[in-house]
Order: structure tokens, then C-alpha cells, then sequence
């Protein structure tokens, strides 16, 4: 999902991507390739678990005063991450499931919210771009702390 929201918002402004293709991008995105059932399935697991994620990742912050380059780095990438990313994954919960039954004021609402339009048109592909390589970024330096990724040394120095 990330790849296919960076790649349609930034594409989308930047580059002239063509209609056909942002529909395609975003029938992959929403998982509408699996079927109905495949695509509500698909997107309860990514935005739940990016909320879930988000919630423990702010309760460790709060409780845990580990030391160390690593660690200090990915507390604080998700420190400045947490408000963006949570609201990102409750907004597409919403707008998905709710984009039949809603007024069409909050759909765009929360569609708005969802892809950074809110930010306006010049800064909306930053705002997707950032947020999608600080999630990256989140992932891989918490693989990296993990007892797997130190284990089989999966970031490996040199």
C-alpha cells in the first residue's frame, strides 16, 4: 500500500500520470483486485495493524526508557509519525467502508484527510512522499531492533 500511494499521489502531480493508470494503481491500493471480499479483508489488515502498530509503538514510548543510536531514532521518527500515520490509516478504514453510506461532504472529507489534500495541492505529494518513507523507514529500523534482525544480522555493516 505504500508503494502504490506514493506512486499515485506523486505521480498524479508530478509526473502527469495518466487516469488509467491512477485507476489501476488504485484498484491495487484498495485491494479491489481480490474481489469485495478480498479487498475489505486486505484493508482491515493494513490499517488496523498500522493502528495497532501506532498505539503499542506510543505506549513504548511512554513506558520504555531504552538507550541506544537505533532505538532513540525510531522512537522519535514515530513520535513525529504517530498523528500523520494514525490518521491516515482511520481516515481509509472509514472512507472504505463508509464511501456508500456517507454524505459525499465527509467521503471528500475523509478522503481529503486520508491523502493529504487538506495541505493543499503544491505540498500534498510531500506530504505522501514523507510520510510513506517515514513508514518505511519505521519498518526497517524496527526490524533492525528486533531479536530476528539481530539474529540473522539482516542489516548487516560492511
Amino acid at each position: 500500500m505504500i508503494a502504490t500511494g506514493i506512486t499515485y499521489r506523486v505521480g498524479k502531480a508530478w509526473f502527469g500520470l495518466s487516469k488509467e493508470a491512477g485507476s489501476t494503481l488504485l484498484h491495487i491500493h484498495t485491494g479491489e483486485w481480490m474481489g469485495p471480499f478480498g479487498s475489505a479483508v486486505w484493508v482491515v489488515l493494513v490499517g488496523l495493524g498500522l493502528l495497532v502498530l501506532s498505539l503499542t509503538g506510543l505506549w513504548l514510548v511512554i513506558k520504555s526508557r531504552a538507550k541506544g543510536q537505533p532505538r532513540v531514532f525510531h522512537r522519535l521518527l514515530g513520535v513525529v509519525l504517530l498523528l500523520p500515520l494514525t490518521a491516515t490509516a482511520f481516515t481509509g478504514l472509514l472512507y472504505h467502508f463508509g464511501e456508500e453510506e456517507l454524505p459525499e461532504s465527509t467521503g471528500d472529507l475523509l478522503k481529503d484527510i486520508h491523502q493529504g489534500s487538506w495541505l493543499g495541492k503544491p505540498v500534498t505529494p510531500f506530504y505522501v512522499l514523507l510520510l510513506g518513507l517515514g513508514l518505511l523507514a519505521m519498518i526497517v529500523s524496527g526490524l533492525k531492533l528486533t531479536r530476528a534482525g539481530q539474529r540473522f544480522r539482516l542489516f548487516r555493516r560492511g
